[in-house]
């Protein structure tokens, strides 16, 4: 792991702590809107401060961390913010890995919603 990757992620776990304490206990969501909302946000933050600090030549946010946080769900957010920030659309090989996080995330959520597979397995 890189200094910018700790760092970064550090600041996103933090983040995601502090909004799901306010999202949960503040405005009273339930846990799984609480997770949702959170971790949009944070995933929205981090591409609007990754093309900040593009701009500025200064040590970036990593595309794993990126990736990362697509994973955890973050995946609107970041289409959002990639339309509005204009960042990280042209790089083919960061399009990619996201689109197929995007996908599979598809496809868990078709298995959850339209199978009985969970059902079967718990």
């Amino acid at each position: 792991m890189t200094r910018a990757f700790i760092r970064y992620a550090l600041l996103s776990i933090v983040s995601f702590a502090l909004l799901f304490f306010l999202f949960k206990f503040r405005i009273h969501l339930q846990p799984i809107w609480a997770y949702i909302a959170t971790i949009n946000v944070v995933g929205f933050v981090m591409y609007g401060l990754d093309k900040f600090l593009a701009k500025r030549s200064w040590l970036r946010v990593p595309e794993s961390l990126l990736h990362l946080l697509a994973f955890a769900g973050a995946t609107p957010a970041a289409i959002a913010a990639q339309q509005l920030f204009w960042h990280k659309t042209t790089k083919r090989s960061f399009q990619v890995m996201f689109w197929l996080i995007a996908l599979v995330q598809v496809a868990v959520v078709y298995v959850v919603v339209y199978t009985d597979l969970l059902q079967t397995v718990f």
